[in-house]
């Protein structure tokens, strides 16, 4: 028993080391600023530094990125003008990778099991959970969240306002603005509306006018959003009423033009 103790130690150390939040610095160019969580002062990041942890802030500068590496191979690309904190909880089933203030990071998510592992990033607006595998989040200097979905899914809701959220499918952006729930889905390619003026009502339906198309944007929040959802199965672990980390909340239903 004794000589088995220390190859389970062994065994376990990549768990612990996962728990603890720390990732792997696996490139850095240009101006790239670091602090730990236990310094107050900022000093330039090398690889040799070789990881960073939970509380540790990063800061890039105009030509700067950096690589960052969680244990189970996903990764996040840091672009320059950037600043984020390396986080590490569970909420709701999903594990927080990072906070981002500002700038832009792209990240590249690891399945396991055949399924994306449940990870969300942070932003002082937006909060953004993992179904899909290669995402992209940027915030401004206005903190609006701009999401962009290159592969898979994923999902968008604003802090403070978690009881509605917006599905990305690939090749779908959305923006979330302070306060504000998260913008209708567009392509890629199209501009977003930054000004746009969103009207939200709670109700059993949409409101029409004298041709029977629906007026304004309308919330529906009916039986947890499923007879708004005609392909949502209403059994197995993708149902919205299944404890799945893949079930979502009720989303934003917004009128075809």
């Amino acid at each position: 028993m004794r000589k088995v103790l220390p190859f389970l130690l062994v065994l376990l150390l990549p768990s612990a080391a996962l728990a603890q939040g720390t990732l792997k610095v696996t490139h850095v160019s240009g101006s790239v600023q670091w602090r730990s969580a236990f310094s107050g002062a900022f000093s330039p990041l090398t690889t040799s530094a070789q990881t960073v942890q939970v509380g540790d802030e990063l800061k890039t500068g105009p030509d700067g990125n950096v690589y960052l590496e969680v244990p189970d191979g996903s990764y996040m690309v840091v672009s320059e003008n950037t600043t984020l904190t390396i986080q590490d909880y569970w909420s709701s089933n999903l594990r927080s990778l990072v906070n981002l203030m500002m700038g832009k990071v792209r990240f590249y998510i690891q399945r396991l099991g055949g399924r994306p592992n449940p990870y969300r990033v942070t932003t002082p607006t937006a909060l953004i959970a993992v179904r899909g595998t290669t995402f992209e989040v940027n915030v401004d200097e206005a903190q609006f969240a701009e999401v962009r979905c290159f592969e898979g899914r994923v999902t968008v809701e604003s802090l403070g306002l978690s009881d509605r959220e917006v599905i990305l499918d690939q090749g779908r952006k959305t923006l979330v603005r302070p306060g504000e729930y998260p913008l209708p889905p567009v392509g890629m390619d199209e501009p977003i509306a930054r000004n746009r003026v969103i009207r939200l009502v709670k109700k059993d339906g949409p409101n029409t006018d004298s041709k029977g198309a629906p007026s304004g944007v309308d919330v529906f929040a009916r039986d947890n959003d499923r007879s708004n959802r005609a392909a949502d199965p209403l059994r197995g672990p993708a149902s919205r009423t299944s404890d799945s980390v893949e079930r979502g909340k009720p989303t934003l239903n917004f009128p075809n033009k």
